[in-house]
């Protein structure tokens, strides 16, 4: 990375997971609103062609005039192609399908166990994790081969067992998970502080949160 001018240029961003049309689309989404910082994102997924898709996208995007933030986007076959030379590491996988998820949430109603979600905690929770865990055992190791002073981003859910795994693989790594229902949260206050107390026109920005955890942070 290089500095000008009060900006952060050359940033090199790998995104595992990088086919997804929510999370990747919201990245690019975040990142062409932002001038102060321009560099590549390597996107890798196991749907090569998935990511070549958002490589268009994104780089499209980036040369629209309006854009503030420019970046170069380029899909990469390979795991170790996308985390050499990377400053930041995002994480965001489904393992499975979303027929896996859905009997993660709804098989255990058959026993009288109700989820909300069935991808963090309880039956579904652990189930995801038997499939998740492996494969952040082959990307914790990949990160302390080809790019152990990274910064790891995770949004992957089971969110503390995967961070925890990224921790037991590789002690020294630098990562922390973050949760978009934080988010989601500022908003139902900002609501509930219209409803409840008839306070008008609280952004969501305003309402301060502090979510920590031993291998869990959350914020804005």
């Amino acid at each position: 990375m290089r500095y000008t001018d009060g900006k952060v240029h050359d940033i090199t961003i790998a995104y595992i997971g990088g086919g997804s049309r929510g999370w990747a689309w919201n990245l690019m989404t975040d990142l062409a609103k932002e001038e102060s910082i321009s560099g590549t994102v390597k996107l890798y997924d196991i749907d090569y062609d998935a990511a070549h898709d958002n490589e268009i996208i994104g780089n499209s995007l980036s040369m629209r005039q309006d854009v503030k933030g420019k970046w170069l986007y380029k899909a990469c076959e390979t795991l170790e192609e996308s985390l050499k030379g990377a400053d930041f590491v995002i994480i965001s996988i489904l393992p499975g399908t979303f027929d896996e998820m859905e009997s993660d949430v709804h098989a255990p109603e058959k026993y009288g166990i109700y989820q909300s979600v069935g991808d963090t905690v309880g039956p579904g929770g652990i189930v995801r994790a038997l499939r998740t865990i492996p494969m952040f055992v082959d990307i914790a190791n990949a990160i302390k081969e080809y790019c152990p002073d990274a910064w790891v981003i995770n949004y992957t859910n089971p969110m503390t067992l995967c961070v925890r795994t990224l921790y037991k693989i590789f002690p020294q790594i630098k990562a922390f998970g973050c949760c978009h229902e934080v988010f989601g949260t500022q908003k139902l206050l900002s609501r509930a502080l219209q409803d409840v107390e008839g306070i008008d026109n609280v952004s969501r920005e305003e309402i301060k949160i502090n979510v920590l955890g031993n291998t869990l942070w959350c914020g804005s």
